[in-house]
C-alpha cells in the first residue's frame, strides 16, 4: 500500500511537469507563428534545418574567418614573420641600420638596434622615435618599444 502511494504520487508530479499541448513554445529565431516547431531544444540537431536554410546567414566554406585557418593552401597568407619583415624594412629604410632584433609578443612589438658608440644621446632619441613613427606607419597593429644602444 505504501509502494501505491508512493507510485501515484510520483506520477502526479511527473504529470504536472510535462506539457499537454505545443501551443505555449514559443517559436524559434526563424520561424513563423504558423509554423511552429518543438524548440524545447533550441537550434540543435533538431531543428538544424531552421538555421541552415535562413537565406541571410552565409555558410560558405571557402570564407577564411581566421588568418591562421589553412582551409586553401593555393592563397597567400601573412603572419607575424612578415610583420617582422615590414618592421625591419621600416627600420632600414628609415636609418640606414639592420635592427639586431625584431620580436612581437600579443600585440607589442620591441625592436632592438645597436648603433655605433660615438652617437649621442640626443641622436639616440631622435632615432628612437624616428623608428617608432616609421614601424607605427608600417603595421599600425602593434604597440612598438624601441631601445637603441651603442
Amino acid at each position: 500500500m505504501k509502494k501505491a502511494g508512493v507510485f501515484l504520487i510520483l506520477s502526479a508530479l511527473l504529470a504536472a511537469c510535462s506539457p499537454t499541448s505545443k501551443d505555449h513554445f514559443e517559436p524559434t529565431a526563424n520561424e513563423s507563428a504558423q509554423n511552429r516547431k518543438d524548440n524545447m531544444w533550441g537550434h540543435g540537431i533538431i531543428n538544424y534545418h531552421v538555421t541552415k536554410n535562413n537565406p541571410k546567414f552565409n555558410y560558405s566554406s571557402e570564407t577564411n574567418k581566421n588568418p591562421h585557418d589553412y582551409q586553401k593552401l593555393n592563397t597567400a597568407r601573412f603572419d607575424i614573420s612578415d610583420d617582422q619583415d615590414k618592421i625591419r624594412q621600416a627600420v632600414v629604410s628609415e636609418t640606414g641600420i639592420n635592427p639586431q632584433m625584431v620580436t612581437i609578443n600579443g600585440n607589442y612589438a620591441h625592436i632592438h638596434l645597436n648603433v655605433p658608440p660615438n652617437v649621442s644621446d640626443r641622436k639616440k632619441a631622435k632615432m628612437r622615435r624616428e623608428i617608432k613613427a616609421a614601424a607605427e606607419q608600417a603595421v599600425p597593429r602593434y604597440k612598438f618599444s624601441v631601445k637603441v644602444d651603442s
